[in-house]
């Protein structure tokens, strides 16, 4: 699947009564309407808004996510570019990359802030900061009375049939080399965009990754400075890390001179196309596995462009492969001090958010380990 290009007239006329809002974003087509940065949209909005204190507490600890979003993240500078697919990458930024306490919010949480951002978007419509009805874009998830952790993981045998299609199809390319990243290591998608060329090595105990904290130069860790490690990695994704460099990857610096793994031919490639790979190959229907939700593949929108993917109800963000990596590791018996360490995330939000085996299937795990470890080494008293 090759890097998609802008729509030729033929498809924009076809698509254009379903998709009016993306297709004049991406063409930088905006109405008339009042030139504004985030920051100083959600400065208009509580100047016309009359909340008490600890509700413009809460709205204003809420956009400054927003205002941090579009101004490091997205790189919105005025907001009568925004449109729903930014929308839907800031709820996306916002669950699952934005908080350092958590390492997913909660579905109760998310609901709170998507309310909150619905309200400063339709507030600025009527200020003309953004195109009318925009808010209807920002979308409230459906919570149950008891739902308070997230379980979208996307299961080890999906992720299988995507890697052996990409290793025979497109063997090396920057998607392929994308896919092994996430399904390999569980990193998160800020990690993965901070490599660059150097961060991967050869040493004397086989391959690995350099995760580094480097704000300076606009590539970040969630968990910053304590979220560095060298992260090892099998001798088949060195492989393809190998060919990708010598044959496929883009030969480009970014703006301040560093050679990311990960590149365009503008430099480091955007979280935004990072996400996109993922959306496009885990549409439903991208491996002939059919629509579950009755559609026309030929007909459907988000089957025709990776870059309106996003919009299939069945697409995933990188999330969930990072949870499901993380819950076949567990259930593989690898131990939580050492998954900590390798994905970056405490043994309290692990056990919470990944662990989901019985009180059973714990201890036969420990059993076997400990079975093992007692036929290398004599057991306590047995020497």
């Amino acid at each position: 699947m090759s890097e998609e290009e802008q729509p030729s007239p033929t498809d924009l006329a076809k698509l254009v009564s379903d998709s009016v809002e993306d297709l004049l974003h991406d063409a930088g087509v905006v109405p008339n309407l009042e030139p504004m940065t985030p920051r100083e949209a959600v400065n208009e909005y509580f100047k016309v808004r009359d909340l008490k204190p600890k509700t413009k507490n809460k709205h204003e600890s809420s956009l400054g996510f927003f205002v941090d979003w579009g101004e490091n993240v997205a790189g919105i500078s005025e907001m009568n570019f925004l449109s729903g697919s930014d929308l839907k990458d800031y709820r996306v930024w916002r669950r699952e990359e934005s908080s350092e306490q958590v390492d997913e919010l909660s579905p109760k949480t998310e609901e709170t802030e998507q309310k909150i951002v619905r309200k400063f978007i339709k507030v600025c419509g009527t200020f003309d900061a953004v195109r009318p009805g925009l808010h209807e874009h920002v979308l409230i998830p459906d919570l149950d009375d008891e739902d308070e952790v997230r379980n979208t993981v996307l299961d080890s045998e999906t992720v299988k049939q995507i890697l052996e299609h990409l290793r025979k199809y497109e063997y090396a390319t920057r998607e392929h080399v994308i896919w092994e990243l996430f399904a390999s290591a569980g990193p998160r998608l800020g990690g993965i965009r901070s490599l660059d060329v150097d961060d991967y090595e050869r040493g004397d105990s086989g391959p690995y990754l350099k995760l580094r904290h480097r704000p300076d130069t606009e590539t970040t860790l969630k968990n910053g400075k304590d979220g560095e490690r060298n992260v090892f990695i099998s001798e088949s994704l060195a492989e393809v890390l190998d060919d990708y460099i010598k044959d496929q990857r883009e030969d480009s610096e970014d703006k301040f001179g560093r050679e990311p793994l990960l590149s365009s031919k503008q430099g480091r490639l955007a979280e935004s196309t990072i996400r996109n790979y993922v959306y496009a190959w885990t549409r439903p229907c991208v491996l002939g596995r059919g629509c579950p939700y009755g559609k026309d593949p030929d007909e459907c929108k988000a089957a025709q462009r990776n870059n309106w993917a996003s919009q299939c109800p069945g697409s995933l963000s990188p999330h969930p492969i990072r949870k499901g990596y993380i819950t076949q590791e567990l259930n593989s018996g690898v131990l939580m001090e050492h998954l900590s360490d390798r994905c970056d995330v405490s043994e309290k939000i692990l056990e919470k958010h990944y662990d989901k085996r019985t009180e059973a299937e714990k201890m036969a795990t420990r059993k076997e380990a400990m079975q093992a470890l007692t036929r290398l080494e004599p057991g306590y008293g047995e020497k």
